[in-house]
């Protein structure tokens, strides 16, 4: 009986994992290569001795310093519809108006020329019978990159063509500002080659005649057809823009011409113009389409 216990007790058993595993070991499942890497320890910031650091730089150190700019929001017309055309602003659109009243041909923005090694340039408006060409600025709108590209556009390396054969350089542009309200006769600046690389300025008038200049040339400026780093000093651009109106006698229709431009008011949600404005001016400006006679309107 005591055999037969003795057997039955010395019945192999199953091993057991910490037997098979060995002593003081456990067994642990394998884990996948996936779950490995991701628990892999990041590398060490700092290098330890002897090896350099394979850590990625700091956001801040990789950083470029960027170019301190103005934090002034930059000034944007209120765009115009007339004439067949959409303007930029409603100051060249008022131009166009006076143009119109006027009997003077106009092209609106006809071509985009090069005037520097990197300098580009879109003309306002260009005036076939005077062989002219007529930029429009608003006193907020004339930075340093306006005001290099009218100098270069006449006396730079690269000057404005006329639009007519044989398209050789032209040596006059028009500076125009807002129109003036004031009495006597408005006063614009006529920009014109001085020789290579220099640019002759002068106060001007327009009439139905043409550009006539008013005294002689007051003032000089580079035209490297490089934008300079700087906008016109304030007193400067009132200058170019706004100067004085002179004592030169006016026929009526210049005068009303002028008068009626320089209170032209548009819709604020078409951009044309309103039903406040004299309605037989309005009529006459019906009869010209595009900067020419309705008959002649391409």
């Amino acid at each position: 009986m005591s055999g037969k216990a003795t057997k039955t007790t010395a019945k192999k058993r199953p091993v057991s994992a910490h037997a098979k595993t060995g002593a003081g070991r456990t067994a642990t499942k394998k884990p996948s290569a996936k779950r490995a890497a991701a628990k892999k320890p990041a590398p060490s910031r700092t290098a330890s001795a002897g090896k350099p650091s394979t850590a990625a730089p700091a956001k801040s150190a990789a950083r470029k310093p960027s170019r301190r700019t103005s934090r002034a929001p930059r000034p944007k017309g209120l765009e115009a519809s007339y004439s067949g055309r959409i303007f930029r602003s409603r100051l060249e659109a008022r131009w166009a108006i006076l143009m119109d009243l006027m009997d003077i041909n106009w092209d609106y923005e006809p071509c985009h020329y090069q005037v520097g090694p990197e300098l580009f340039y879109l003309p306002d408006f260009y005036l076939p019978e005077y062989r002219i060409w007529l930029e429009v600025k608003g006193p907020a709108f004339l930075d340093a990159g306006s005001m290099a590209k009218c100098l270069a556009a006449v006396a730079g390396p690269m000057p404005l063509p006329l639009r007519e054969a044989p398209y050789t350089p032209s040596d006059r542009l028009l500076l125009a500002g807002p129109l003036s309200r004031s009495a006597g006769r408005p006063v614009h600046t006529l920009i014109s080659s001085a020789g290579p690389g220099r640019a002759e300025l002068a106060s001007a008038v327009l009439g139905r005649d043409g550009v006539s200049v008013v005294g002689g040339p007051w003032g000089e400026s580079e035209a490297t057809g490089i934008k300079k780093s700087r906008r016109p000093a304030p007193a400067r651009i009132k200058l170019l823009l706004e100067p004085a109106p002179v004592a030169q006698p006016m026929d009526n229709a210049t005068t009303a011409a002028y008068r009626f431009a320089a209170r032209a008011d548009f819709d604020d949600g078409t951009g044309k113009l309103s039903g406040r404005n004299d309605a037989a001016i309005t009529t006459l400006l019906e009869r010209r389409r595009a900067g020419r006679p309705l008959g002649m309107a391409a």
